[in-house]
């Protein structure tokens, strides 16, 4: 089963502070000491959390197969949710 209330997205500093900015909250204060190249945007609670490799292989093992977001199209998509 697909979680559509997560997303996937590139782990980026102007990403992280975009999503501050535009009221995600950042409880884990991503990036700072954060290396993992991707990092969750949860739409429910609207705050970024980060992943690991053992999440993600857990997640594929279950037939999950996240689409990696670049800002860009994580823009995108915020947009279409909130219209």
């Amino acid at each position: 089963m697909i979680n559509y209330t997560q997303l996937v997205v590139q782990t980026d500093k102007a990403t992280i502070e975009w999503l501050e900015s535009n009221g995600y909250r950042n409880p884990r204060h991503l990036p700072n000491d954060y290396t993992f190249s991707v990092f969750i945007v949860d739409l429910l609670r609207k705050e970024i959390s980060g992943t690991n490799t053992t999440c993600m292989a857990a997640s594929g093992s279950c037939g999950n197969r996240p689409i990696v977001l670049n800002f860009e199209q994580l823009k995108e998509k915020l947009s279409r949710i909130v219209e």
